[in-house]
């Protein structure tokens, strides 16, 4: 089997469609897509960058005809091993006698749901939705109760020589518990070990220890296992239930795929333990970072989902995870590169309604690929006038954020060639919301700003009268029908032509309308307020002098 991260490169084919046509070479049409997570917390967008990966598989496998079944396993029996620094000062106390309990044992500490996993469940599934991320949710505890995991277990004990050697090869290291069993006296699911074993008429009764130095109790049980909760580790219980769910493809975080990693492991089990000829794929995607940073849904670091649909729209941020080649890794700064992230949106639809013929531009096929993965509801049939964020960014902090007011300013600068129709109208207002909690909630400093009413003199005083001047005169000259970059682009050449440094003269055209030395972009600027008003404040400020 060809290697997916090349033919992507090769045949600039989207990862999407690759490994879908592997999948259905391998398995047929029948197939199984797998995501997971542990809802030991909030669900951060690292976390998510999975679960979307997955999403674009299962409907590019749908578009190809296979009959695809889409999962997601809720790992709800993990054990909770710390107290999130967001509930440490208000339910500290209360939850930290509970470390080492299943996570669907511990109680929801604000009281509006059955369990501490329960809590951030309801949450995510909620987001999820409105993603259009709508697998089928699986609880891993219900099933453990459903015997699932049960011949897995027989099995993993009967061949325990050959698992311990195998995971070992792998691994480096020696696997010498196979499952957490959970205390009957304690509670405790992390402390316990188990010190013996024995399997009749296909039960299988266990000798516990519940260690002290793990935070137990130390009392000593022998139980059938099934009394009390119990889970296979990590490795053991990935491969298990890829095997009884048939799942055909999963995709996990590259930190799984590396040398001796879970991926390893997985596929070994596999071939090895269940003796399949047939192997899932298990594909790695790269890591979604906030400031070069991976988020934790534990420690409360990084931006939760629900933050995400109220600065760009869904769709938006689904198209900027698809066009990434599948291992590649990106930076998100949501201070700085929200409205980029949107303007390539943007980008992506106007390509996807051209006329132009792509048949030779295969670079154009994988982002119109993308835009088609990323919709949630069908496309329009013809193309629609969407305001660039940056540039609505600008005009509606000029307008002071009265929405209608900005749309009267986006007509009267010919911004809209035409009046937009209801769909178009509910498109801008929705991004009009968007940017305005972005610019008050995220943007950073030099995004956002405030019109002055005069030039602040002590600002003013550290330009010359001769830049002033010459900018005055620029903007006077500026061409009728000429808007946004173009403007930027007047100003450079005349700054040039007059040799003076062009961040001089962006500069003082800053200090002036601001109070600061940087600002938006200038034309955008210069467009939202109108070079009248411009230029008279340019007047104001030679009287500083």
């Amino acid at each position: 089997m060809n290697n997916p991260y090349e033919i992507e490169e090769r045949e600039y084919k989207h990862w999407a469609t690759v490994v879908s046509e592997q999948a259905i070479q391998l398995f047929g049409n029948n197939q199984v897509v797998a995501t997971g997570w542990a809802p030991s917390g909030y669900y951060h967008i690292g976390n998510f960058k999975e679960a979307v990966t997955c999403r674009a598989i299962y409907n590019e496998l749908k578009n190809l005809g296979a009959k695809t079944r889409f999962i997601l396993n809720i790992d709800d029996v993990d054990p909770f091993d710390k107290v999130p620094s967001f509930f440490k000062k208000d339910y500290g106390k209360g939850l930290h006698k509970y470390i080492g309990f299943p996570i669907n044992q511990v109680p929801d500490p604000l009281g509006c749901h059955n369990s501490y996993a329960e809590h951030f469940i309801a949450n995510a599934l909620s987001i999820m939705e409105s993603f259009d991320v709508t697998p089928e949710n699986l609880s891993t505890a219900e099933l453990y109760k459903k015997g699932e995991y049960d011949k897995y277990a027989k099995l993993f004990l009967e061949k325990r020589e050959q698992v311990y050697q195998l995971t070992e090869q792998i691994t480096g290291s020696r696997m010498e518990e196979f499952m957490l069993i959970q205390c009957p006296k304690c509670g405790n699911l992390a402390a316990p070990k188990m010190t013996g074993f024995s399997i009749e008429d296909e039960k299988i009764f266990v000798d516990i220890e519940c260690r002290k130095e793990k935070k137990g109790c130390g009392e000593k049980s022998s139980i059938q296992l099934g009394e009390t909760t119990w889970k296979l580790k990590w490795r053991l219980d990935w491969a298990s239930r890829q095997d009884f769910l048939g799942v055909t493809v999963e995709s996990s975080g590259k930190d799984h795929g590396v040398a001796g990693g879970s991926i390893d492991t997985s596929l070994a089990i596999h071939k090895d333990i269940f003796q399949k000829e047939k192997l899932p794929l298990l594909i790695q995607h790269g890591f979604l970072t906030f400031g070069g940073k991976k988020l934790s849904g534990s420690s409360g670091s990084g931006m939760p989902v629900t933050e995400f649909p109220k600065i760009l729209d869904p769709t938006v941020f689904l198209y900027k995870i698809y066009r990434q080649n599948l291992r590649t890794d990106f930076d998100f700064n949501v201070s700085i590169d929200v409205p980029k992230v949107a303007a390539e949106f943007d980008q992506a639809e106007k390509l996807y309604f051209s006329k132009e013929t792509i048949e030779k531009d295969k670079a154009s096929k994988k982002i119109i690929k993308a835009y088609e993965l990323a919709l949630i509801d069908k496309p329009t049939s013809k193309p629609v006038i969407r305001i660039d964020y940056g540039h609505l960014s600008t005009i509606m902090q000029v307008c002071l954020f009265d929405q209608e007011v900005t749309l009267q300013r986006l007509y009267e600068t010919n911004y809209i060639p035409r009046k937009l129709t209801d769909y178009e109208y509910d498109l801008f207002k929705k991004r009009f919301e968007r940017a305005k909690y972005w610019l008050e909630n995220y943007a950073d400093d030099r995004i956002r700003f405030k019109i002055l009413d005069v030039p602040d003199c002590s600002q003013v005083q550290k330009s010359t009268t001769e830049i002033i001047l010459s900018l005055s005169k620029a903007i006077e000259n500026l061409p009728e029908d000429i808007h946004g970059d173009d403007i930027t682009q007047f100003l450079y050449e005349k700054a040039k032509a007059n040799e003076i440094k062009p961040k001089d003269f962006f500069k003082v055209l800053y200090l002036i309308i601001l109070g600061k030395t940087f600002g938006p972009r200038a034309g955008t600027l210069i467009e939202a307020i109108g070079k009248e008003r411009v230029i008279a404040m340019m007047k104001k400020a030679l009287s500083c002098f």
